[in-house]
């Protein structure tokens, strides 16, 4: 069956199906439930397909309960690993629809198609704990009750309390940005508008400093964010786990036809960038392919399967010609998905997405909804990736 035949059976009904399915927040703190029921429905859709399944158990430190990494894999020979990844878990008060149902609906629909054909080896995560770590997030919630800055809702108290610690926020990502660890940046940020703050809120921000102080730019992954693909790494380099490249979809499915409706993270230029069937990086129109310096095999393959006539989808694609020490110390923006815990050990990692809030003016709000979402283009991305399987693996 020639390639064109096998990408006409990638179906976007279901794509929009397993969105709909997925969207409602999903998070480890406020409704673990929805968290664990997405866990089970991407393991009942692995199974359906005739992969072979597997649950990852892990627990986070300080914090009860236990988490799940989900896996389907087609095994065939042992040949080295292709991995095709999203995270299923959201932030608060968010449905998720884009981040990051999108991306597991891509992935799900990949993971199907591909099981028809029987290519392998390949490999399907849904990891969980993407967004944060919980232990450090409920700590910061109840710290910031006892101070009487935020209610029994977790909402701030007054506006003054909300303004001071957007700003707060605002001003340790930048830092963080910037090469910060996590204290140093919240520390600077404190520094830079502690005239304005209250007695409460300065201690909030100085016990938060003592509560991240010791993790550095690049020992981040698996502490702060990332938790399940980082323990899912750290198991396969002691399995001594044979892996070619890591495809990993994070918020896929928002497009804009609009002129300067695509931003980009500081010190980035669209000079940078490979590009195929786009000619404006300032419409956000495309989906942007990111890979470290390890990365470039994945990155030509995924930029040519998008060239395909069956496919032309618009993509940018950068190969950063730094390794993972370097990127963490300078160009944290790109650091924002389960592809960091790959690239920090120098495992060859795509970072596939719409770029977030460099497009997505909804994102990690209560706004991120399906009716948002753009299905033609998810179906696209869908294609290219199974095309980029097919290349990767020689089926």
């Amino acid at each position: 069956m020639g390639v064109a035949n096998i990408l006409n059976q990638v179906d976007g009904e279901r794509i929009y199906e397993h969105v709909l399915k997925l969207q409602g927040t999903r998070h480890p703190i406020d409704s673990p439930r929805e968290l664990s029921e997405a866990a089970d429905y991407l393991h009942s859709e692995f199974e359906r397909y005739g992969l072979v399944s597997r649950e990852q158990t892990f627990r986070v430190p300080s914090f009860s309960g236990t988490f799940r990494n989900i896996e389907g894999a087609i095994e065939q020979g042992d040949d080295a690993e292709l991995l095709v990844v999203a995270h299923y878990d959201t932030v608060e008060n968010c449905p998720g629809a884009n981040d990051n149902a999108s991306g597991v609906a891509v992935m799900l629909e990949t993971a199907r198609v591909l099981a028809l054909r029987g290519v392998g080896n390949v490999r399907f995560i849904g990891f969980s704990l993407e967004e944060l770590n919980p232990s450090y997030a409920l700590r910061s919630r109840q710290l910031a009750q006892s101070l009487g800055l935020k209610d029994s809702q977790n909402r701030y108290i007054s506006l003054h309390v909300h303004t001071n610690m957007k700003k707060l926020l605002e001003l340790q990502r930048k830092y963080s940005a910037l090469g910060k660890g996590p204290a140093d940046a919240l520390a600077a940020a404190r520094t830079e508008i502690e005239a304005q703050m209250s007695e409460a809120e300065i201690a909030y921000a100085k016990r938060l400093e003592e509560m991240y102080e010791g993790i550095t730019p690049t020992s981040w992954p698996g502490k702060t964010a990332t938790m399940g693909s980082a323990f899912w790494v750290e198991e396969a380099i002691r399995a001594n786990k044979n892996i070619m490249g890591v495809l990993c979809f994070d918020t896929i499915g928002y497009t804009s036809d609009k002129e300067y409706s695509q931003t980009s993270p500081a010190g980035m230029k669209p000079e940078m960038f490979q590009t195929s069937k786009l000619s404006n990086l300032t419409i956000g129109n495309f989906v942007a392919a990111l890979g470290d310096i390890n990365s470039g095999k994945l990155i030509q393959s995924f930029l040519a399967q998008t060239e395909l006539d069956s496919v032309r989808l618009p993509c940018a694609a950068l190969q950063i010609p730094f390794d993972y020490e370097q990127i963490a110390n300078s160009m944290r923006d790109v650091l924002r998905s389960d592809h960091v815990p790959f690239w920090k050990q120098g495992i060859p990692a795509l970072h596939i997405t719409d770029t977030a809030e460099f497009r997505y003016p909804y994102y990690h709000t209560p706004a991120d909804t399906i009716d948002k979402l753009d299905f033609s283009f998810m179906t696209k991305i869908c294609e290219a990736t199974v095309a980029t399987a097919l290349n990767l693996t020689g089926r």
